[in-house]
């Protein structure tokens, strides 16, 4: 189906937004982590452990170079007593973000965790900023028509058929982006809430293409940019400049300086994108996969699988106290 018409925002605004504090995290917090942690090692599946009215999953093993990795509707967060880290990594779940916005998200984060741990001070390690878009046909030919700052970048095809382009790499935690069909990645990994997302300016059957940009910690720097609120803030100046000094879409003429090529009326309409990041309400949330453990019912201990009877006796006492714990787990 072709689209008649400009190129439609669908929407546009921060994807994703990565967290990270350092508080003095209590012995006895640690202490709940472990015990938690070894039940779901005893039982080689997440286990439920609970932080506050929340109950997360935590996992038998670690999160990178966190011990302690915990799965919720809202985030996954890591914990680490390491002083060479900081003591606390989240990342919101997009769909949390996208229902709520992501000022609300910090808050609720703050208020979850901030009975145990204190006052958090959040920086940001990673923001991305989106914009979705129909009536853009993009096709390999278009690769040349860009000029980045950046040396890397790569095509991807699937069946001969362009999917994306992606420009930069994350390993310089500075700026990366990619440019994709949103479509087809959401017809790859089921996230069907995305329509929820576009809502009627959508047109079925039109493919959607996304740009988005990657802002790590170090670019986030060069831009005097660390609290939430800070990022917060700055959505407008980091897409202005990451779609004119950046990246940029031209138009051929004769001359050999592709950077002295005209914009492309594409690219004219996605600088100017609203990054409004309008939340479609919290009762859209998808439900939480079954490994997260974000339901009440399955954090009580005679339903997890192992922790009810056949225990050998040197284990025993161990499985007497949590399930004697799990009728009221809060720390």
């Amino acid at each position: 189906m072709r689209f008649d018409g400009p190129l439609r925002e669908l929407a546009s605004g921060i994807d994703a937004l990565y967290l990270s504090a350092r508080p003095d995290l209590p012995a006895q917090f640690v202490a709940h982590l472990e015990d938690c942690r070894e039940w779901a090692v005893e039982v080689k599946r997440k286990a439920p452990c609970e932080i506050g009215d929340a109950i997360f999953g935590i996992s038998p093993y670690g999160w990178g170079k966190y011990r302690f990795c915990l799965d919720h509707q809202m985030a996954r967060i890591g914990f680490s007593t390491s002083r060479y880290l900081p003591t606390v990594r989240i990342q919101p779940r997009a769909e949390f973000l996208h229902s709520i916005g992501p000022e609300a998200v910090v808050s609720s984060l703050q208020e979850t965790l901030g009975p145990q741990l204190g006052q958090l001070h959040f920086g940001v390690s990673r923001v991305d900023l989106f914009s979705d878009w129909q009536g853009w046909s993009l096709t390999l030919v278009d690769a040349h028509r860009f000029v980045c700052r950046a040396d890397a970048r790569r095509t991807y095809e699937t069946g001969g058929i362009l999917t994306g382009f992606e420009f930069g790499t994350r390993k310089t935690k500075t700026f990366s982006a990619r440019l994709y069909d949103k479509t087809a990645d959401i017809a790859a990994k089921g996230n069907e809430w995305w329509h929820e997302v576009w809502g009627d300016r959508y047109v079925a059957g039109v493919p959607v293409h996304r740009l988005e940009f990657e802002i790590g910690r170090q670019g986030l720097t060069e831009f005097d940019l660390d609290t939430p609120a800070q990022v917060l803030a700055a959505p407008g100046d980091l897409w202005t400049y990451a779609t004119e000094q950046w990246l940029t879409h031209r138009s051929p003429t004769g001359d050999r300086t592709r950077s002295r090529w005209p914009l492309s009326s594409q690219w004219r309409a996605v600088q100017v994108a609203t990054l409004r990041h309008e939340p479609v309400g919290i009762e859209r949330l998808r439900s939480s996969p079954p490994d997260i453990l974000g339901h009440q019912a399955a954090a009580r201990a005679d339903r997890v699988p192992g922790l009810a009877g056949g225990a050998d006796r040197d284990r025993g006492h161990r499985r007497h106290g949590r399930n004697r714990r799990a009728s009221s787990p809060q720390l």
